[in-house]
């Protein structure tokens, strides 16, 4: 699955080159399906596509109305029902058993920009943030607002893109903010005044801070940023530009005393951190200030009988209380198996994945809820 940094990425590269292209956004969704509701592809005039808003099955399909929509310039939402027993008799043959509502809408470069910098916005959020997007507007007259017309809610503020027309839709949706953080990420839909509005919950970017900058870290690094995370290296040694080279889509910071690592990253309640320096009395220090400062995750590598006295002699020097190891995972990462660095950055991702989601890491087969409606994702975003 695509990630929303992906598609910001692609809207703004076609906003540079100038280029129109058309937003898939899925909007509403009953039943099963491969994504939730706000996941998206964009899709170039030459028919290329950026994103996966199915596994696969629907892209051919929804690339074949994105041309028309093109053409028209005229927004469209596509409905895929594979909840019948004979959905393979209108062509595609899924069998999921879901029912999905797709928005596709024309972007022009400026919209593209817009776009790009609204859901940039949401990723940057400091807790979870509301996208309302009309989807339908039946009989419209001027003062109603356009197909197409986002609004982002975020930490008090509102930011839209596209025509409101005269506000009362607007006014309307930002009523609905709170519901929308209450139903979580499976989204809704509603109506006013014959004007439909989809709301999704947009959840903002893991910021994944890794102590350590050796060779085990280049495959953690590779797997966060393609999850779509903003990731920050921090090491001891001031050898900054080599480290950049070595991890180019993370930000690099030098770090020459690790209990002073407050002072050179943002420590906030939503980061999450892995402890890999390899070097016992700096490991220790870093543990302490990622305690100090209250951050949701912190992954220590190495064996359990290091950590525990890792902890125990931060306990006996009163640097960390016991209530503070509550975050603290160590050995890190998941219980998948394998060895080798690209094994363990694996079980590692896997762990943040599921802590910063409010998620257990267990079997998907053993969940009795859906998917992709989760609202403990979006607690544990804020801090709940």
């Amino acid at each position: 699955m695509t990630t929303h940094r992906a598609i910001v990425d692609a809207l703004s590269t076609a906003a540079v080159r100038g280029e129109s292209v058309v937003l898939a956004t899925v909007v509403q969704i009953t039943g099963s399906s491969y994504g939730g509701v706000g996941t998206r592809m964009v899709v170039h005039v030459d028919g290329s596509t950026v994103g996966l808003v199915s596994g696969g099955c629907l892209e051919s399909d929804l690339a074949e109305h994105a041309r028309e929509v093109h053409a028209t310039g005229s927004a469209n939402v596509v409905t895929y029902d594979t909840r019948a027993d004979d959905d393979a008799a209108w062509g595609l043959g899924l069998g999921c058993n879901g029912l999905i509502d797709v928005l596709l809408e024309p972007l022009s470069p400026d919209d593209a920009r817009r776009t790009s910098a609204l859901l940039e916005h949401a990723l940057s959020a400091n807790t979870p943030s509301v996208v309302a997007t009309v989807v339908q507007v039946v009989s419209p007259v001027e003062h109603f607002p356009s197909v197409g017309a986002h609004a982002l809610f975020a930490s008090g503020r509102t930011e839209t893109t596209g025509n409101w027309g005269d506000g009362a839709a607007l006014a309307s949706a930002r009523a609905n903010v709170e519901d929308a953080l209450a139903a979580g990420r499976g989204g809704f839909v509603r109506e006013y005044d014959r004007t439909r509005v989809a709301f999704e919950v947009v959840m903002p970017s893991v910021r994944l801070v890794i102590c350590g900058a050796g060779p085990d870290v280049i495959p953690l690094v590779r797997f966060a940023t393609r999850l779509g995370w903003d990731v920050t290296v921090v090491d001891h040694r001031p050898v900054v530009d080599q480290h950049a080279a070595r991890f180019p889509d993370a930000c690099v910071v030098d770090c020459p005393a690790a209990d002073r690592l407050a002072d050179e990253v943002p420590l906030t309640p939503r980061t999450a951190a892995v402890v890999m320096s390899h070097h016992f009395a700096r490991d220790a220090a870093y543990v302490q200030s990622l305690l100090s400062a209250g951050v949701a995750y912190v992954g220590v590598l190495g064996p359990r009988a290091r950590t525990e006295r890792m902890l125990a002699d931060l306990a006996a020097s009163d640097q960390v209380r016991t209530e503070n190891s509550s975050t603290l995972f160590g050995p890190v990462g998941l219980d998948v198996g394998g060895d080798g660095p690209h094994a363990i950055a694996l079980a590692i991702i896997a762990e943040v994945s599921a802590v910063t989601s409010g998620r257990g890491g267990g079997h998907l087969r053993d969940r009795n809820a859906p998917l992709h409606s989760s609202q403990s994702a979006v607690d544990a975003a804020a801090g709940i």
